[in-house]
């Protein structure tokens, strides 16, 4: 049998206070007690095993939650990348003890962990400090969050295995954001008449683009705008700067010779 952890303890005096709030507030008989005594047991047991199932199964991509919310709240890579730092997402592969750290998704290091119970300790990459990250377990959401120094990452694994550092947002972009039928405005080549967007990244009515990719980091880019990259086929691409406002999606094209340094190029609205 498992020694509780700190987490699973505190979840333990949680659910025992609501327990004893409801039975103060009841005027129930004792058989009613007994009763919702012997169903808030049982959900004990089903909240304390759905924490071991998933403390036990750690192996996967972690992404900053503040991140991830900003990124829905803004529908921009660009307007939410102050959310990325200091560690974007984090890959933990249990095993072989390794543990990726994603630095705002420009750089990464990875490091061999040390895991106590609800603890994972490294050697910082670029330092002998040590790093602790610890799991929380939230009982509303019933989720468990990587913390570290309160910046928390959510748990985004979709197999047993894990894969390559910013594909779950990749994925969350074309699920949330860009996912659907879009009718242009007015037609402008390359772009056609209607395009559409798929969550495995694939869009269609784009001149002979098939793919699209979104840029997380803009380090080859000048950043005042997201960047979105459309492909040819397996190596070539076009990049082009987008933007998106409500259900209107406008795409744009750098030239350093205009004052204001973005061409608008074409406009596109979300259809049902």
């Amino acid at each position: 049998m498992k020694t509780p952890t700190i987490n699973t303890m505190r979840l333990l005096i949680f659910l025992s206070l609501l327990l004893f709030t409801v039975s103060c507030g009841s005027d129930s008989n004792d058989d009613s007690d007994n009763t919702e005594m012997l169903i808030e047991q049982d959900s004990i047991a089903e909240v304390l095993e759905d924490v071991e199932i998933q403390r036990d199964t750690l192996t996967g991509n972690w992404i900053n939650a503040s991140f991830q919310e900003a990124l829905l709240a803004n529908k921009s890579v660009y307007l939410s990348q102050n959310k990325l730092l200091p560690i974007a997402e984090i890959i933990i592969d249990e095993n072989v003890n390794q543990m990726q750290l994603v630095f705002g998704f420009n750089d990464d290091c990875s490091a061999t962990f040390v895991r106590d119970a609800d603890k994972l300790t490294i050697t910082s990459c670029d330092s002998n400090s040590e790093l602790q990250f610890v799991f929380d377990y939230d009982p509303f959401k019933k989720e468990i969050l990587l913390t570290i120094d309160d910046i928390s990452y959510r748990f985004v694994r979709t197999s047993t295995k894990t894969e390559a550092a910013g594909m779950s947002v990749q994925r969350l972009l074309a699920n949330q954001i860009l996912n659907g039928n879009w009718q242009a405005a007015k037609a402008a080549k390359p772009f056609g008449n209607k395009i559409s967007f798929d969550a495995k990244g694939f869009v269609r009515g784009l001149s002979s683009y098939n793919k699209f990719n979104v840029v997380l980091a803009y380090d080859a880019y000048p950043a005042f705008m997201d960047v979105i990259q459309l492909s040819k086929g397996a190596l070539a691409y076009d990049a082009w700067y987008w933007q998106l406002e409500g259900d209107s999606l406008r795409f744009f094209t750098f030239n350093e010779a205009t004052p204001d340094l973005f061409e608008p190029k074409a406009v596109y609205y979300r259809t049902p």
